[in-house]
């Protein structure tokens, strides 16, 4: 007599069934965070760049002489125009590829960033002035909007 035993070990279908969809669900986690982590990248990397837009234009103007006309008290730092900022405004592109900075917007190109600044002469204090910028990409990041930053220092003599 032939004895017949089925102790085979496998998986069975309704095995297999939830292994494929636990691994489905993982892999769409996955590419949701795939996709937040571009998304992210692009948010800090414009928020990086404004804040160097704002600090290379602090910088020129902490280096201009007290009587240059550049350091004249004027401007404003809305973005959509204040009276008697004209000259205290500049639009600037950042090439992708090299990183240069240039107020001279290719042709064809888009411009990148919007920069103001301000120039105040300190009420309290004399040959003091408060300097502040303020940096607004154009392009909008997902769900976030347009990243802008806003820095500001005092200069005395």
């Amino acid at each position: 007599m032939q004895r017949c035993e089925n102790d085979e070990a496998g998986f069975t279908v309704l095995e297999v069934a939830i292994a494929a969809v636990i691994s489905t669900v993982g892999l769409v986690f996955l590419a949701t965070m795939f996709t937040l982590g571009i998304a992210q990248n692009r948010m800090i990397k414009q928020y990086s760049t404004a804040t160097a837009l704002a600090r290379q234009k602090l910088e020129e103007l902490n280096a201009i002489e007290k009587t240059d006309a550049r350091l004249t008290v004027g401007g404003g730092l809305n973005v959509t125009g204040d009276a008697g900022a004209t000259g205290y405004k500049d639009t600037v592109y950042v090439n992708p590829e090299t990183g240069i900075v240039t107020t001279i917007i290719p042709q064809g190109a888009t411009p990148i960033y919007d920069r103001h600044w301000k120039i105040e002469a300190d009420s309290q204090l004399n040959n003091t002035y408060i300097l502040s910028v303020r940096v607004v990409a154009r392009q909008p990041t997902v769900g976030h909007g347009n990243e802008e930053t806003t820095l500001t220092t005092v200069r005395s003599w």
